[in-house]
């Protein structure tokens, strides 16, 4: 049958991931209006650099990507304090230990640090430069150099005044809209994916693991070749794979994003404040030398079975089609946790299994379960049930 048009998911601006957009998903529910839980503050500059000083603002947020301001910005910036014009709205998400998370303002606020203290907190803040009304006075002047000139003590006054207004997201908030309000408020570029902003938000062995599992050198040699993990596709692809391992596709409620953030919570051992990991306390969690083992077996077998084409909707001597999230996750998990004598099964009957999962690729059903429909529960189902019982048949 003829595909729908297929669209990658963005890397890098202008720059495809190599792995296929699925369709937008829907909000499944409303937010309940007292899931959250948000607050303004008026933060002194001394209380915003005192806290960076001991690190409850994290500068350095694990979703942050490689661009950041250049100089001449990070001056501009600075010329606005001195100039008393009121800096934007800052956002940050509060831990229950009271440690800030920065959503919204992390190159401002690192520019505002690296002048004033440096960066490292050492006194050896940057030059200014291209400063557009205080260039003549102030270019290529140091914060420490202007506390010593004279003539600057009332710019120094101006700049050490600043009251910076913070919103911040409170740790009671739920987790589902924690993510939504990082995806709305995120202005810095392209916007985060939603695999960076769990990335972010579940920071602890979940994350640690899908770094080094993006960094195997099966996968690397395999998929690994031709996806751009710049925006943590491949890592989203790797969790998906692990979340329908340790919950189960029968246990999946329709909300993909949720589901997988459920999943980075259980490897995590944390407990999240959402109605819809009620089943997670009886799951049995992997370690992670099993899980890791468990992912390298699924990639080799799948490799055995499609060669170049695992995982894409592309056949045989068709040109290769980019990487597809369905596929991904349904033959990842029904080749991984078959027995070695199973799978050689399967290896031994390669033919048939090919010449009928053709066959599937061409029906309407499923074509649906891997594209449009992917991430509703009927299509997670009826995917992942075909393709169990072609397995099935052949082991």
């Amino acid at each position: 049958m003829d595909y729908e048009p297929m669209i990658e998911d963005l890397a890098d601006e202008g720059v495809t991931s190599g792995v296929e957009a699925e369709a937008n998903q829907p909000l499944s529910q409303p937010f309940d209006p007292s899931s959250v839980s948000i607050s303004t503050q008026v933060v002194s500059l001394f209380n915003v650099l005192r806290r960076i000083g001991n690190n409850t603002i994290n500068l350095s947020p694990a979703f942050q990507r490689n661009s950041v301001w250049d100089k001449t910005r990070q001056s501009l910036l600075i010329e606005s304090m001195m100039l008393r014009i009121p800096l934007p709205m800052f956002y940050v998400a509060e831990d229950r230990n009271g440690k800030w998370e920065v959503v919204d303002g992390l190159q401002r606020l690192t520019a505002i640090h690296e002048f004033v203290k440096g960066p490292d907190n050492d006194g050896k803040g940057f030059k200014l430069k291209n400063l557009e009304f205080w260039g003549k006075n102030y270019d290529g002047k140091t914060f420490f150099e202007l506390e010593k000139m004279e003539e600057a003590s009332m710019t120094v006054n101006h700049i050490l005044e600043t009251e910076l207004q913070f919103t911040v997201i409170k740790p009671d908030t739920s987790e589902k809209v924690k993510r939504n309000i990082f995806k709305r408020i995120n202005t810095g570029g392209m916007r985060l994916s939603e695999q960076e902003i769990r990335h972010a938000l579940y920071q602890g062995p979940a994350t640690s693991l899908l770094s080094d599992l993006v960094k195997t050198r099966l996968y690397l040699d395999t998929i690994g070749a031709t996806i751009n993990d710049s925006r943590m596709a491949g890592r989203e692809l790797i969790l998906r794979f692990i979340a329908f391992g340790i919950i189960g596709y029968n246990a999946y409620k329709g909300d993909m994003d949720d589901f997988l953030s459920i999943a980075m919570a259980c490897l995590n051992n944390e407990h999240l404040n959402s109605q819809s990991i009620e089943f997670t306390d009886s799951l049995f969690i992997p370690d992670q030398g099993t899980i890791t083992e468990l992912f390298l077996t699924g990639l080799d077998r799948n490799y055995a079975i499609f060669g170049e084409h695992a995982f894409r909707k592309s056949f045989g001597k068709e040109r290769k089609t980019p990487i597809n999230k369905s596929l991904f996750d349904v033959w990842m998990l029904h080749f991984s946790k078959l027995s070695q004598e199973q799978f050689e099964c399967v290896e031994n009957n390669k033919k048939a299994v090919l010449s009928e999962y053709k066959e599937l690729l061409s029906d309407n059903e499923f074509s649906n379960a891997i594209s449009r429909h992917s991430s509703s529960i009927a299509g997670v189902t009826h995917r992942h049930k075909i393709i169990e019982d072609l397995v099935s048949k052949y082991i």
